[in-house]
């Protein structure tokens, strides 16, 4: 296996990203807006960005933590990111100063970020409808697939799907709710919406709504999750895409960290493929059973 396997970077090299605002969404939940004019520009949905947490040449914690991009305004020059604090590099993000709330006067913090790097969803086909599936951080690249559904000549009738644990833990949801789109929730404890699985709700809206007609499929979650989905589309020969999350170290194919085993087509064998610069977007049926992501 060879680099040449990976997606083509432009650059890879740091960029120097500006705070716009560090915004505290829900308990541990933020949305950190960044301003660096190429990152916005050259940002599509799936792709994602490797994060410097820590200032100056500390290098504390030594390794980059990968983030999907959540949004972009290239008009400002802007993207976003959806995260929640789970270790030492989120809590540094968490403790960015939000130029909007300060008042400090100082000069907004600077980030040393990567990206954007991976691949991208194909986009659906016309008259197929649209399921997005996702849970915790792995809805982020599905809310910016969402915007650009709907930036398209024809957007398809999107169905938005997330699953938590309990209610409190839909985080991000409001934002999906603003959107045009049919929005469906479903928590283990049925405090809110479905009471079960995620993946049982979309698989019971799709076979009330679609049946066997042309549906796309999209997801994003935590393992469990993707397994799940990766299973009930291949049992229903539904056409899938599911964007892995993996932990990453170098996000661009040198360092071999972040590799799971995926086929590179249905004929083939599985092999370790990177999820940095291969994917992070999968076919579901070139996904091994018990994918990790």
């Amino acid at each position: 296996m060879s680099t040449s396997d990976c997606q083509p970077v432009e650059y890879i090299t740091p960029a120097e990203s500006e705070v716009v605002y560090n915004r505290r969404i829900g308990p541990g939940w933020y949305v950190l807006r960044l301003r660096e004019e190429s990152i916005s520009r050259r940002s599509e949905p799936g792709m994602f960005v490797q994060v410097l947490c820590s200032e100056g040449e500390a290098f504390d914690p030594f390794l980059r933590r990968p983030f999907s991009v959540y949004s972009t305004d290239k008009e400002n020059g802007t993207y976003d990111i959806l995260y929640t604090t789970v270790g030492r590099g989120t809590r540094w993000m968490a403790a960015l100063p939000d130029p909007e709330t300060s008042g400090s006067g100082e000069p907004p913090a600077i980030v040393d970020v990567l990206g954007p790097l991976g691949n991208t969803f194909t986009m659906p086909g016309k008259d197929e409808s649209v399921y997005l599936v996702g849970g915790g951080v792995g809805v982020a690249p599905l809310y910016f697939l969402a915007l650009r559904l709907l930036e398209l000549p024809d957007p398809p009738d999107i169905h938005f799907c997330m699953g938590a644990r309990t209610g409190k833990f839909l985080q991000g949801i409001e934002d999906f709710r603003q959107l045009p789109i049919h929005t469906h929730v479903a928590t283990n404890d049925g405090s809110e919406g479905f009471h079960g699985f995620v993946t049982d709700l979309f698989l019971d809206l799709w076979k009330e709504g679609e049946g066997a007609g042309k549906a796309r499929v999209y997801g994003c979650g935590p393992q469990g999750m993707n397994e799940s989905l990766r299973n009930l589309s291949v049992d229903n020969n539904l056409t899938c895409e599911i964007c892995l999350e993996s932990i990453m170290a170098c996000g661009f194919g040198i360092c071999f960290g972040c590799v799971a085993p995926i086929r590179k087509d249905p004929a083939s064998d599985f092999i370790n493929r990177r999820i940095c610069c291969e994917g992070p977007v999968f076919d579901s049926n070139l996904l091994c059973p018990g994918i990790d992501g």
